[in-house]
């Protein structure tokens, strides 16, 4: 990923504040460094009708432009194959998790953590046209409840500059997931709804959601970047029905500022 290019990120927290700690590519020395804080405003699970406020670091090294060390996305591997194609390789968090604290829908059933993951991505650019597909393999312990199991994101959309340092980006993105992780996040097993009171329900692999986004990003002199994105999802299909859900459209607002060092 080169910084002129308008190529948005995915997945949750990542998803949404990865483009806020892009590549801090230099034209001069091997080491390139940036750092931040992101604000994150998100459901507190999937289908919750309750927010949560998330501030994150942004910190970031990068090695020859390839190789990084990332908060937020872990340590790992990029380069453009060709020209408007990239890829790229690295182990992190997946961020899909569920709390008992979350909602007195949840409180009665297993919490799903976050786990250690093997994250796969790629980019295509055709102009101002963009698609990025990122797929997340969780490596957590399978006697771990939700510790295994795999989720596949893409965004495609249009970017413009309609001034110097200015990028926009509109799209749509949709989420698939398998039946370990859709269960673990929306399903309901027959011990849990003993214990919780709420009826059984399966969650199948499939689609999971679709959604919109908007999204700037503001080159402030050499070495400042601002960052806002705003979007929307609606759970489909099995996660959608799910006795868990309490609103199935899904805001999410991050705002970021990072610096090149």
């Amino acid at each position: 990923m080169k910084s002129k290019r308008v190529a948005p990120s995915l997945s949750a927290i990542l998803l949404l504040l990865l483009s806020a700690c892009g590549p801090a590519v230099a034209d001069s020395g091997e080491l390139d460094l940036r750092g931040g804080l992101a604000l994150l405003a998100q459901a507190r699970y999937p289908g919750s009708d309750k927010q949560r406020l998330l501030l994150a670091p942004l910190i970031e090294a990068r090695w020859r432009k390839h190789a990084f060390l990332s908060s937020l996305r872990g340590v790992g591997y990029e380069t453009e194959l060709i020209e408007g194609v990239g890829v790229s390789a690295a182990l992190t968090l997946d961020t899909h998790q569920r709390r008992c604290k979350d909602g007195p829908r949840v409180q009665a059933l297993d919490e799903v953590k976050l786990a250690p993951a093997l994250r796969l991505g790629a980019e295509l650019a055709l102009g101002p046209v963009f698609v990025n597909a990122i797929s997340s393999t969780r490596l957590g312990k399978r006697s771990t409840y939700g510790g295994r199991g795999s989720s596949v994101e893409l965004e495609a959309g249009y970017g413009l500059l309609p001034a110097p340092g200015v990028m926009l980006a509109f799209g749509g993105s949709l989420t698939l997931m398998d039946a370990r992780l859709g269960q673990a996040l929306l399903g309901v097993d027959g011990r849990q709804a003993a214990a919780s009171g709420l009826r059984p329900h399966r969650v199948g692999a499939g689609l999971h959601s679709l959604g919109l986004f908007g999204q700037v990003n503001y080159q402030l002199g050499a070495e400042w970047q601002l960052f806002g994105k705003l979007g929307l999802s609606s759970l489909r299909g099995d996660a959608a029905d799910s006795p868990l859900v309490q609103k199935k459209h899904q805001p999410t607002l991050a705002l970021a500022a990072s610096r090149s060092f």
